[in-house]
């Protein structure tokens, strides 16, 4: 019984992953526009750090109708070089979002904490390494930037 447990468990964690890749989701995701931010500071997604410069950053799933309450946020470099796939949960607004990535300051560090692509009424909110929702504790501590959408 744990030997068939741990086959499973590997083989769900082998098939979430290559459903991660690159080049496998590619084709699911090519029509979605991503947001193209130039973020002016070091900032931290997940346990990654990424030093300032132009971005990409795009919703895996939420393009997809449905209740479903995560996501799958990928966040990459303009060059190519540095890449995080990341599982957001989703957070509801009553009007369709103007593009915007929000970030809050922590102990020195900007953290990415949410990311709304144009139009949509859901967006990415990411959690902190401890598992709690990334929020600011002032407005002080929360900073957003504005984005572009790329069709690229």
């Amino acid at each position: 019984m744990k030997r068939r447990f741990t086959i499973l468990a590997v083989f769900l964690s082998a098939a979430f992953g290559l459903s991660l890749y690159p080049s496998v989701g590619h084709t699911q995701t090519s029509l979605q526009p991503a947001l193209t931010v130039k973020v002016p500071f070091e900032f931290v997604v997940g346990n990654q750090t990424f030093p300032a410069g132009t971005y990409k950053f795009r919703s895996l799933l939420n393009s997809l109708p449905s209740k479903a309450t995560i996501d799958v946020l990928e966040v990459r470099s303009s060059e190519g070089r540095l890449y995080q796939a990341i599982v957001t949960d989703l957070v509801r607004s009553e009007e369709p979002s103007n593009p915007k990535l929000v970030f809050t300051r922590s102990d020195g560090r900007a953290f990415l904490s949410e990311v709304w692509e144009p139009g949509k009424q859901t967006g990415c909110r990411l959690q902190n390494r401890h598992g709690h929702t990334q929020t600011a504790e002032s407005e002080n501590d929360k900073v957003i930037l504005m984005a572009s959408a790329d069709w690229r």
